[in-house]
């Protein structure tokens, strides 16, 4: 698989991912003890929201979320107790490191740790700690959906020959660029660039990249391959030193000024921790998909929904 790829179907998963991470919050809230609520959180009729006049109160609130996540909701919930189950009875366990690891893996392509948990709040609606605990039930799936599936050296070295190009160290840049309809106005702000005007402010006012110009036209940091940046783009960058600003790109939707602000080398990841990934993801290829695991789970320890209400949703 190519990097593209992967990356088109990062995006599948994201847009999964927010479908049903509502359900994890809910899981997250329900599953795990705490004190006592404030007066404000327990009181049925306070205010959560309103739109004009009309008031909406955290029972409504709650109503709805019933009926459209509960059922969801409970699935979960009992599929998290029979996975726990059934990793007890095999004797296996997700440690701390290991959801750390993994979050870290996840955390590649992020400026910083926390524009990674940024990111999660604002598009995902989780906390660090939802998150972690996310990714520890999944690793738990994988644990049991793997368990006694022998994978060799032979069968990773194999893999990592049939899939080279994605185990290579590759250049990631750290830029930023500025966007205009014509060459014209490109030549326009790099003279004002060179008479001592800021990138960033120039950005601001006048790129036509509304994503990038809220950022004082910052993209942060992009692999060499990035399919969602234009290859001309890609390719000038490639050329350019650290400090360096560009002379005008034509690129699809005009031109652009690209400035670099940094430059390094990325390795996928460790070699041993590399092996291990690899070795993981060839036994979930041999293993049932884990939709149809989570069904068996729940079905071996008899997982089952009382209130019809929501046996249906």
């Amino acid at each position: 698989m190519t990097r593209e790829v992967k990356s088109l179907w990062g995006c599948i998963i994201v847009l999964f991912a927010c479908v049903i991470v509502l359900a994890g919050i809910l899981i997250s809230r329900l599953d795990v003890p705490v004190g006592p609520p404030e007066p404000a959180s327990s009181d049925s009729s306070s205010v959560v929201a309103s739109v004009g006049s009309h008031k909406i109160t955290r029972a409504e609130w709650n109503r709805e979320l019933e009926q459209q996540y509960g059922g969801l909701v409970l699935e979960q919930m009992l599929t998290n107790r029979a996975a726990e189950q059934e990793a007890k009875s095999l004797g296996v366990e997700v440690t701390s490191e290991e959801v750390t690891r993994e979050i870290k893996r996840q955390m590649k392509g992020y400026e910083s740790e926390e524009a990674y948990y940024q990111a999660m709040k604002e598009q995902l609606g989780m906390s660090p700690e939802q998150l972690s605990q996310d990714m520890r039930n999944q690793l738990l799936l994988e644990k049991i959906a793997t368990y006694g599936i022998d994978i060799g050296d032979a069968d990773i070295d194999e893999y990592m020959r049939e899939h080279k190009g994605e185990y290579e160290p590759i250049n990631s840049y750290q830029m930023a660029h500025i966007t205009v309809s014509n060459v014209a106005d490109a030549e326009a702000i790099i003279g004002r660039i060179k008479q001592g005007e800021s990138f960033g402010f120039l950005a601001g006012e006048l790129s036509l990249d509304s994503f990038s110009s809220q950022q004082g036209g910052r993209i942060g940091w992009i692999d060499e391959d990035d399919p969602f940046i234009d290859h001309a783009e890609l390719n000038q960058v490639s050329l350019m030193e650290v400090g360096d600003t560009s002379k005008p790109v034509k690129i699809k939707d005009g031109y652009a000024i690209i400035q670099l602000t940094g430059k390094k080398e990325v390795r996928p990841e460790q070699h041993d921790e590399m092996r291990e990934r690899i070795r993981k993801e060839i036994a979930l290829e041999k293993s049932p998909p884990l939709v149809q695991w989570r069904k068996a789970l729940r079905e071996k320890y008899g997982a089952s929904i009382a209130d019809a209400a929501f046996s249906s949703q």
